[in-house]
C-alpha cells in the first residue's frame, strides 16, 4: 500500500536521540518503496537532518532515496497549485509548503499520510473526506512513551 510521508517521521528515523525513533525505523523499513516522499519534504528533511543531526546522516538518506529505496513524486505546476491553495485555506494554520504538498498528493491520489503532526493533520480536510493516517495518536503516544 502507497503511503504520503510527511517530515516527522523520516527525520525521526534518522535521528537516533528521537523518541519517536524505533517508530520511524520499523515504518520505513517496512514501507520501503511503497513510501511516496514529496519532494518539498525531501529538501525539508535534508535541512533538518543537517542541522540536528549531521550531513553524513543526511548524505546517507539521499543517497538511499536516489537508489530508490523510497519514491520521490516531484510536483507538477498543477499539483504546486494545489499545495499553494491547500497552505492559503487553512493560513490560520501556517501548513507551509511541505505539508500542503503531502495533503495535495494524498487527496489527489487517496493515499494514506505517515505524519506524527496530528494538529495540522487533523485540523484540515481533504475534499473527499479526512486523511487516513498510518499512526494515530494514541499508537504514537504508546510507541514513544
Amino acid at each position: 500500500m502507497k503511503v504520503v510521508a510527511d517530515t516527522g517521521p523520516l527525520v525521526a528515523a534518522l535521528n537516533r536521540r528521537d523518541r519517536a525513533h524505533k517508530l520511524s525505523s520499523a515504518l520505513l523499513a517496512e514501507l520501503g518503496r511503497e513510501l511516496i516522499v514529496p519532494e518539498p519534504v525531501l529538501v525539508e528533511v535534508d535541512y533538518l537532518v543537517r542541522t540536528r543531526v549531521s550531513s553524513m546522516t543526511a548524505r546517507a538518506f539521499l543517497a538511499a532515496v536516489a537508489a530508490r529505496e523510497h519514491t520521490v513524486h516531484f510536483l507538477s505546476p498543477a499539483m504546486l497549485q494545489r499545495a499553494v491553495e491547500i497552505d492559503a485555506k487553512f493560513a490560520h494554520l501556517d501548513l507551509g509548503l511541505a505539508d500542503g504538498s503531502v495533503m495535495a498528493i494524498a487527496e489527489r491520489e487517496r493515499l494514506p499520510v505517515l505524519t506524527y503532526d496530528f494538529h495540522h493533520f487533523r485540523a484540515t480536510r481533504p475534499e473527499n473526506g479526512f486523511w487516513r493516517l498510518v499512526v494515530s495518536e494514541r499508537q504514537f503516544a504508546a510507541a514513544t512513551a
